[in-house]
């Protein structure tokens, strides 16, 4: 009898509750899908260090626990009141609590295994699925295989079954303080709507309006530091829900002022139905609306990120192979013959950097250039620097023989001038320079030719962020600053060639880090976010290893934003639905004063649409600000070819398409239930 009652409330529960039964089979599946490639053969082949992976999906589980944990707790909560009558009615009959308790709970434990079980087969799918888009950017053959391991299941259920658990701890103490009349009467405590008063929690809209606009103006102009942004923040959260407690009594204001804008078709009834609602849920409507700006916030970092992976090395690296050395005399011998083993190379070419005892641009730079450090002399060494010591110059025949390795036209230049290359990020600030900077070489002022942009290895390899041309005539009086050496070869670089190199350089010994590195003040630029330096870049190796680091990076935070929306939208949904059964007699008083199903479909509609667009349009302010400063930023610290408001456009565009999909699902489930008999 007992586990007959437990298997049909459990079912009657997964036919009204289908939203979030769907919602956690989908997080279900997802978390089979990432765990198991933690565990996957191939993704161990792809890369032999998936310890990047692993990390990044641990630090998304660790979110996703809480969410589910939080998800599941308010679900159970919600059903515990719309059945309390139900269980008030079972301890009338005979039934102790503590077998109330042990009924609702397999109930809701059965409900988690249907979810489960729902999801190992698509998620096995998912995870074939994810692993080939690995093997697709990173440009591997893959052969679809079967890769099942067993313990990703046994990880992903132990996971979920622990946030049931600790979500359900909850309820044995809430079901053991509560009276049968308190379960009776439970589902009518939210009725207490228009007998407060509004007044002054009214204010509480304007001041919250006030907050916003005034974070949104700071995160513009970009005058946080670090510490004010972390409190910045904190208030802009409290803010959010402070809007949602002042919101309800501001409609009702409004109602009680009778303006004649109320009496207008079906206003009054939306409004009432949905002030009582944010009445009841202001604080979660909050939580929501805090998870919806997170969840197009991640989905825009996916965004810039996927831009930058299909371009980044091209952004910086001209050369198959490039290296520096801080001794001028360096004849890369060595390098040279670990290089022809590996591959054959097609062309080579040695040079030499140039210094001048000036620092004329780098002084420029530091001023003009956000986010560039300058170092301090620590003894004989310097600590670290954006640019190099002294200002940095190339002979223009080496400058021209690397543009034509780089597959560039060759140019002009006359004694007494200079050309600039620098990066096209800074366009800005190669503008100014012919006003602002004087560059002087061997006690003669030089006139700047022209402004080159192309990508040259110009985060310390040639120069950073910019390199200063003379003449032969005019280099050959300067003094040696350092070698490099750049090298393109046939095909694409085998793996492993980047640490055979390294292996050769003292500046990557651990036992003597650093070597002779720093004893000409090393600069790597000021690009930031994902910056690629170094005195020995293999463009391939590090195009591979950094395309690995991007797209788990990107892979996380699409997965926290999906799972941050859908658990959204499913209190939202349910929310709805369970209203639609709760207060069905309204919809037919309603019909009875003569509207049409189409007519009461029309309402319906209406109040749905501003039950939804409520937080999504305050998490779309939210968010548009932070994320146009984000997205600006973005592309001016790595230089891709993109804008703020595109990234922005394609976050909102697949939220939007989720959250779409949740409205229509409530939108029908709605009207179904308002016209049952």
């Amino acid at each position: 009898m007992f586990k007959t009652l437990i298997a049909r409330n459990a079912k009657r529960s997964a036919k009204d509750y289908m939203i979030y039964v769907g919602t956690m089979t989908i997080i279900s599946t997802l978390m089979f899908a990432f765990h198991g490639m933690i565990f996957s053969k191939d993704m161990r082949a792809l890369y032999a260090d998936a310890a990047v992976f692993v990390v990044m999906i641990g630090i998304a589980s660790f979110f996703i626990i809480g969410i589910v944990m939080w998800l599941v707790r308010y679900i159970v909560n919600f059903m515990l009141e719309k059945r309390s009558k139900e269980f008030g009615t079972y301890l009338l009959l005979g039934m102790t609590k503590k077998q109330v308790i042990k009924l609702f709970r397999r109930e809701n434990y059965l409900l988690g295994l249907l979810s489960i079980l729902l999801g190992i087969i698509p998620g096995y799918a998912f995870q074939l699925l994810f692993v080939n888009i690995f093997y697709s950017i990173l440009e591997t053959e893959y052969r679809i295989s079967p890769d099942f391991n067993p313990w990703y299941l046994l990880l992903t259920f132990g996971i979920l079954a622990l946030a049931y658990v600790l979500a359900m701890r909850g309820v044995r103490r809430k079901i053991k303080k509560m009276t049968i009349r308190e379960l009776l009467y439970s589902d009518q405590q939210n009725e207490k709507i228009v007998h407060e008063k509004n007044g002054r929690k009214g204010i509480l809209v304007i001041l919250s309006v006030v907050y916003i606009c005034v974070f949104n103006g700071l995160i513009l102009t970009s005058n946080m530091s670090l510490n004010a942004s972390v409190f910045y923040s904190l208030g802009l959260v409290m803010a959010i829900y402070l809007l949602y407690f002042g919101l309800s009594a501001f409609f009702i204001r409004f109602i009680q002022k009778k303006s004649p804008l109320i009496y207008k078709q079906d206003t009054l009834f939306v409004l009432r139905q949905l002030s009582s609602k944010i009445k009841t849920m202001r604080f979660t409507m909050g939580t929501l609306t805090i998870l919806f700006t997170g969840a197009l916030l991640t989905w825009m970092v996916v965004m810039m990120f996927t831009n930058f992976q299909r371009n980044q090395v091209t952004l910086t690296q001209p050369f198959d192979i490039s290296i520096s050395n801080a001794d001028a005399d360096y004849d890369f011998s060595d390098e040279e013959q670990v290089i022809a083993e590996s591959a054959q190379i097609n062309e080579q070419y040695q040079y030499l950097i140039f210094r001048n005892g000036t620092t004329a641009m780098n002084d420029y730079l530091y001023e003009h250039v956000d986010g560039t450090y300058k170092g301090e002399k620590v003894g004989d060494q310097w600590a670290d620097s954006s640019y190099f010591g002294e200002d940095t110059f190339m002979k223009l025949s080496d400058y021209n023989h690397l543009r034509e390795m780089a597959g560039y036209d060759k140019v002009q230049l006359k004694v007494g001038q200079y050309i600039l290359q620098g990066k096209k990020r800074l366009e800005k600030q190669w503008q100014q320079v012919e006003e602002q900077v004087t560059i002087t070489a061997n006690q003669e002022t030089l006139a700047l030719r022209t402004i080159q942009m192309e990508p040259f290895a110009q985060n310390g390899m040639n120069g950073a962020d910019y390199l200063l041309v003379v003449a032969d005539e005019t280099a050959e009086k300067m003094i040696p600053y350092y070698r490099a050496m750049a090298v393109n070869i046939a095909g694409e670089a085998p793996q492993g060639l980047q640490q055979k190199l390294e292996a050769l350089d003292k500046n990557y010994n651990e036992t003597e880090q650093y070597g002779d590195l720093y004893n000409i003040s090393y600069g790597n630029g000021s690009d930031q976010i994902m910056t690629m330096s170094g005195t020995t870049i293999v463009r391939d190796n590090i195009q591979r290893d950094a395309s690995f680091v991007i797209v788990s990076l990107c892979f996380m935070m699409a997965y926290l934003g999906i799972v941050f929306l859908c658990a959204a939208l499913t209190i939202l949904a349910v929310q709805q639905l369970s209203d639609s059964t709760k207060h069905k007699k309204r919809y037919d008083i309603l019909r009875q004063l003569g509207l049409s199903k189409k007519e009461t479909e029309r309402v319906v509609l209406k109040q749905l649409s501003i039950y939804y667009l409520c937080p999504l349009m305050i998490s779309v302010v939210l968010s548009i600000f932070i994320g146009l400063f984000a997205g600006e930023r973005f592309v001016y610290y790595t230089g891709v070819q993109g804008s703020s408001m595109g990234f922005y456009g394609l976050s909102l565009g697949v939220f939007l398409v989720i959250y779409f999909a949740y409205f229509i699902v409530t939108y029908i489930g709605f009207t179904r239930n308002i016209e049952k008999y």
